[in-house]
């Protein structure tokens, strides 16, 4: 993995685990805000589970050929350049 997703899997990671869930929850005072707090956590859990699984996985590669042969070559290879040095 590499680029922007990389670093956003990395970051909500490092937070995940620097979070006092547990700390947290002893603070609420009335049974309406555990369960805010409880969808709260659950809606945190999912969407790190999803930034962990599809940002760690390697993008598919891009068949610039195949784009050379629709929009003509020196816009593809624009985007390949810009592309690359992500």
């Amino acid at each position: 993995m590499s680029g922007a997703g990389k670093k956003i899997a990395d970051v909500t990671f490092k937070a995940s685990k620097n979070i006092d869930w547990e700390g947290m929850a002893k603070l609420l005072v009335s049974d309406e805000a555990r369960k805010e707090f409880a969808t709260l956590r659950r809606a945190f859990d999912e969407v790190n589970h999803d930034l962990q699984t599809k940002f760690s996985q390697e993008p598919e590669p891009v068949n610039w050929d195949y784009y050379r042969k629709g929009v003509g070559s020196k816009l593809v290879d624009m985007y390949k350049e810009a592309y690359d040095s992500m």
